[in-house]
């Protein structure tokens, strides 16, 4: 909701949302992987 009330305001273009998105997504799919192994190799 946020990202389009930025978009409609002209505080940002699509093109900056959408890869704020994709980043962020990204960032949260590493972090969860790198729980995810960390937690396997728990001695």
């Amino acid at each position: 909701m946020v990202a389009l009330v930025r978009v409609q305001s002209g505080a940002h273009y699509p093109s900056d949302v959408a890869t704020g998105a994709v980043i962020g997504l990204a960032g949260a799919r590493l972090t969860r992987r790198a729980q995810r192994l960390i937690l396997r190799h728990r001695p």
